[in-house]
Parts: structure tokens; C-alpha cells; sequence
């Protein structure tokens, strides 16, 4: 009588498959512990400060240069590069009113969906009707003190980014060259679905 002959044992593949499960579920328990530790990247990819939450337009207060009431509406539709803020216009920002133009015509074929805007308390400041002669297409609107919420503290003209739907998204020290205010607003373009 002969003995059976063994049958090889076949290895258990549960510890592979809790292998595979703890690699794949690693970076999110990773990405967890960081959320709840509150860490945050020091980097971001864009070169402005995001409001958050954005902050509407005022619905009115808005004069043009004729004395005019200029709506809100009427500048909904499209993106946004204003330029906001008080007495003078100086040469810092002579230089924006500029770069705000090289940055409308850099988009190219996204440039019609993109209008600039300044509002300032002096309207009838030299230096901005100059702006206004050689930028016909600029629009140029008075406003009383602290007419834009949100637009930080900062002295001086400051950019901002206005949405399509008149919405403060996005403010820009001075400090901020145009290259990237030009990125934050290529790449808000790209992903936005209306204006």
C-alpha cells in the first residue's frame, strides 16, 4: 500500500493583499494627519491674496467721469482688473494703469473677456485723464472712501480681480510684478465658465 503523496500547501495571499491596502491608503492617512495638525503649503501658485469668502460689488456709488451714476451691472459680464484707491494718482500708479493694459492685450484671444477699471476719489487727477486719453477704453469712475469692502488696508492704488459676476476675488499688493498678476488671471480664465 502506497502513501499518498502530499499536496503542496498554497500560501495565503493575505498578507499581500493587506500590503497593497496599507501603500494605497497611506497618503490619505498622511493627508489627514496634516489637515487635522493644521498645516498649510507656504507656497501657493498664485501671486495674490484670494478673498475668501468673495466679496459683491456695492450695488451703486459709482460716477463717471461725466458725473454720470455708473451701476455696478453695467461692469458685470466680464473680468474685472481694477485698480482702487485714493488722492493722487503717483507714478506707482501710472505704471499699473500700464501694466494693466500690456496684460489685457498679452491674453490675446481672451482679452475681450477682461475690462479695466479705476476708481479712485479724484477723478479729475491729471494723471488719470492722461491715462483716459491714451486708453479710451479704460474705464475711469469716482467712488467714495471705502467703496470696494474687502480690498484690504493697504495705501495707495491697489489691483484687484473682479469675477464676471462682480465679484472681489482677488487683491494684489504693489509689490506684485504683472507676470503674476497676468498667471492668476490666465488661470482663472481657463477654469471659469461664464464672462
Amino acid at each position: 500500500m502506497t502513501l499518498p503523496e502530499e499536496v503542496p500547501r498554497k500560501a495565503s495571499g493575505l498578507p499581500t493583499l493587506a500590503l497593497v491596502v496599507s501603500l494605497l491608503a497611506l497618503p490619505f492617512i498622511i493627508a489627514a494627519g496634516l489637515y487635522f495638525v493644521g498645516w498649510r503649503s507656504e507656497r501657493t501658485a498664485n501671486h495674490g491674496r484670494f478673498v475668501n469668502p468673495p466679496v459683491p460689488l456695492p450695488a451703486g456709488g459709482l460716477k463717471t467721469t461725466d458725473g454720470r451714476p455708473l451701476a455696478t451691472t453695467e461692469l458685470q459680464g466680464k473680468w474685472l482688473l481694477l485698480l482702487s484707491g485714493k488722492g493722487s494718482c503717483d507714478p506707482d500708479c501710472v505704471r499699473r494703469i500700464d501694466e494693466m493694459r500690456r496684460i489685457q492685450v498679452s491674453l490675446d484671444k481672451q482679452m475681450g473677456r477682461v475690462r479695466r477699471v479705476v476708481v479712485t476719489d479724484r477723478i479729475a487727477d491729471v494723471e488719470l485723464a492722461a491715462a483716459l486719453q491714451w486708453q479710451p477704453d479704460l474705464v475711469l469712475a469716482e467712488a467714495p472712501a471705502n467703496w470696494l469692502p474687502g480690498s484690504g488696508n493697504d495705501s495707495g492704488y491697489q489691483l484687484h480681480i473682479i469675477d464676471s459676476q462682480g465679484n472681489l476675488i482677488m487683491n494684489y499688493p504693489s509689490e506684485v510684478a504683472a507676470k503674476g498678476v497676468r498667471s492668476d488671471l490666465v488661470r482663472l480664465l481657463k477654469f471659469s465658465w461664464g464672462g
